[in-house]
């Protein structure tokens, strides 16, 4: 009683009354009652406080002669105190600090004067100090004084911000395999820097980013050292450098799919990556292999080395090829972004299925690449987009090539509705071209092409495309894609996804010049694991073909679809 102007504080006083919580458990005694009773008193006027209502009485009367008695609440916030101008108090003085305003400390002359308010701006204080190289910056005895009269809170904090510190050297305990050399130029700051909370967080990451420890502890040196700079403490754990990982996959139109790979993360004691990988399925053996150096020239830049041996058996085209290549990459837009310049060469053999013609081709390359990955998970992300982009001009280096541009655009977007935590919507959204020479100019395998597990569920590899009159793919110029699932979350382990993908290849430059779209939809399983979901999908054609589209199409592999 007593709260029907405050809607607010009424809900609070039931969200922690006791007696509320156990109105399904009567007391016959008046005196466990009255009790109980005390208990709810205390906390109420504890909470009024808290919200600034320091005049607040709380009065308890016990009704009823007979049993079930009944507990009554007389409530009166009276006046809510709002707060004079807050005072600050820094000892010892730090001539380096400038406080926040106390705008920004939310502490602001006038507003309400709530604990919570006031222990927001003590952190907030504490955290500027903290961001302005005052890394032992501690808040002392804060100090509430009541204006009864004016119905004024007087406040005042006080900050004890110790010494000022610059950073000095990075003494680093840990590595046995891992040069030292090495991971001191992974260093993101020079001795002397200012202390701030990002440049020790930016160090753990940069050590950990390396793929080369399981464990980064970083942290302040007990004392400062003769020039007065405060060492920094970093220990690592060496994880194992050497990975072997195998995988498999299954689809009703690529078949069986086996993979697997080996990688040597540090194999000259500087973290050089060696990687070699496999993949042999009914339609397709690759060989792959890479050599990538870290910190090419500048912290954070890498220089890559690779090579491809591939043979491949597809509905448009067989082939055999060969690709070289060597690039440089480095962090862009960070965190999650990368920017790449690569030259590759490719040589390929190719037999176009359409006419039965074969053909040898040669190219150069230089893809231009963009990446960025703001999603918070890579193997099963729940909320955030990814998004990239490549552009390769191609210059033929035989007579019977074409020169032409290639540009590949993907993205992908992944929501959790608010309130649905087992809900994710995710989206993607595929748009390709290809520039400068005609369709049939173009080799077959360097063609555009719709249809399968990675762009329309639904549909045969390739078979999204234009199509020769007995029903092979000729490939395209363009290509768009649009994927949407709704993945829910049954438990821990299971998950069940519904999705409906649209894309075509045509043969014009731009898709939206004769753009038609064919579309499929179905359903999925997904078993959760340490190494990401186990995927079973079943898609049907919505717009099937007679004669070319099969009833169904089942995919199974590990990750999500994207």
């Amino acid at each position: 009683m007593g709260l029907d102007e405050h809607a607010d504080l009424a809900e609070l006083v039931k969200e922690i009354s006791v007696g509320v919580k156990r109105q399904g458990d009567p007391i016959g005694s008046r005196f466990l009652l009255a009790r109980r009773g005390g208990t709810d008193q205390k906390s109420f006027l504890d909470a009024l406080k808290a919200k600034g209502y320091f005049d607040a009485t709380v009065h308890v009367e016990i009704t009823g002669e007979e049993t079930p008695h009944e507990l009554v609440f007389h409530i009166a916030p009276h006046t809510r105190y709002l707060l004079a101008p807050p005072t600050l108090i820094i000892a010892p003085a730090a001539e380096r600090f400038t406080p926040p305003t106390w705008e920004k400390r939310k502490l602001a002359e006038g507003d309400p004067a709530e604990s919570e308010r006031i222990l927001k701006a003590e952190e907030i204080l504490r955290q500027s100090a903290l961001e302005q190289g005052y890394p032992f910056a501690k808040t002392g005895k804060r100090r509430v004084r009541l204006d009864r009269e004016r119905h004024l809170a007087l406040v005042e904090l006080r900050l004890d911000p110790g010494p000022w510190v610059a950073l000095g050297e990075v003494r680093i305990k840990g590595n046995e395999k891992v040069e030292e050399a090495f991971l001191q130029r992974r260093i993101p700051w020079s001795a002397g820097t200012p202390y701030h909370p990002k440049r020790l967080e930016e160090l753990r990451k940069a050590m950990t980013t390396t793929g080369l420890f399981s464990v980064a502890r970083v942290g302040l040196a007990e004392r400062a050292d003769a020039a007065g700079r405060w060492p920094v403490e970093l220990e690592v754990t060496e994880r194992k450098h050497r990975t072997w990982r195998a995988g498999a996959a299954f689809s009703t139109d690529r078949g069986v799919v086996m993979n697997g790979g080996w990688e040597h993360r540090n194999l000259g004691n500087a973290g050089q990556r060696l990687r070699a990988e496999a993949t042999v399925g009914m339609a397709n053996v690759s060989l792959l292999g890479g050599y990538d150096i870290p910190d090419f020239g500048r912290r954070g830049q890498r220089l890559r080395f690779s090579g491809k041996l591939d043979q491949a058996t597809e509905q448009a085209y067989e082939n055999v090829s060969m690709e070289l290549g060597a690039g440089v990459s480095r962090p862009i837009f960070e965190p999650g972004g990368e920017v790449s310049l690569t030259l590759n060469y490719r040589l390929s053999n190719v037999l176009e299925r359409s006419t039965d013609i074969r053909k040898s081709y040669s190219y150069a390359s230089l893809p231009l690449g963009l990446t960025l990955d703001r999603s918070n998970d890579p193997l099963d992300a729940t909320q955030g987009w990814r998004f990239s982009s490549e552009l390769a001009p191609m210059l033929t280096a035989t007579g019977q090539g074409v020169t032409m541009v290639r540009w590949n655009n993907r993205g992908s977007l992944y929501h959790t509705p608010e309130g649905l935590p087992r809900l994710v919507l995710a989206g993607r959204a595929e748009l390709d071209s290809m520039h400068g020479a005609e369709r049939d100019a173009i080799p077959a395998d360097n063609r555009l092409y719709a249809g399968g597990g990675s762009s329309l569920r639904g549909y045969g590899q390739q078979l999204a495309s234009p199509l020769d009159p007995t029903g092979k793919p000729l490939g395209g110029r363009s290509l768009v894609a649009f994927g949407t699932e709704a993945r829910y979350r049954l438990n821990d382990s299971f998950g069940v996804v519904g999705f409906l993908d649209a894309g075509s290849a045509l043969l014009a430059e731009w898709p939206w010049q004769g753009l038609h779209l064919l579309y499929g939809a179905g359903l999925g399983v997904r078993y959760m694991t340490a190494i990401g979901p186990l995927r079973l999908d079943v898609a049907a054609p919505l717009s099937r073909r007679e004669g070319i589209d099969a009833a169904y199409q089942l995919y199974m592999s590990i990750g999500q679809a994207f």
